[in-house]
């Protein structure tokens, strides 16, 4: 996401007169996409070390849009249409924010590649939350791959 972000900034810059506000936002997007990168590295480095799980107070809707931006190229570029439902309102949840992260981004990613046998037109992912009765949050990611074999 950095590197396209910034071959991005650079065409801004290159066009006659520059995007001056384009480079910028895309400049924005670069600072946050190195945050997220050192988030990672962070928590490898915990993991190693064998330091306590994080606790922190999650927005799981956040957490999922910043998912989604990180990874909308790629979805893209598979011919997949992205749809969210999310609920407003949710509670926040207690946990490792980048360990959630990673739990969304593998279940977009699973899902795309679920969807490469099925006609591009086809190939749609809703990601939707909700709150169950207990007021936890639901996550659910549907796509139209061809599912599992019943056997």
């Amino acid at each position: 996401a950095t590197l396209t972000n910034a071959q991005a900034a650079l065409r801004w810059l290159s066009s006659q007169p520059p995007n001056l506000e384009e480079v910028r936002q895309t400049l924005d997007h670069i600072v946050n996409d190195a945050k997220r990168a050192g988030e990672v590295i962070n928590q490898i480095r915990a993991l190693i070390k064998k330091a306590p799980a994080r606790k922190d107070s999650i927005d799981v809707n956040n957490t999922i849009l910043d998912v989604i931006a990180l990874i909308r190229s790629e979805v893209l570029r598979h011919g997949v249409s992205l749809q969210t439902d999310l609920a407003t309102g949710l509670p926040l949840i207690k946990g490792d924010h980048v360990e959630l992260q990673q739990v969304i981004l593998n279940l977009i990613l699973n899902a795309v590649e679920a969807m490469s046998c099925v006609d591009e037109e086809a190939r749609e992912l809703r990601i939707s939350t909700n709150t169950d009765t207990s007021n936890g949050v639901l996550f659910a990611a549907r796509d139209t791959g061809p599912g599992l074999d019943p056997t």
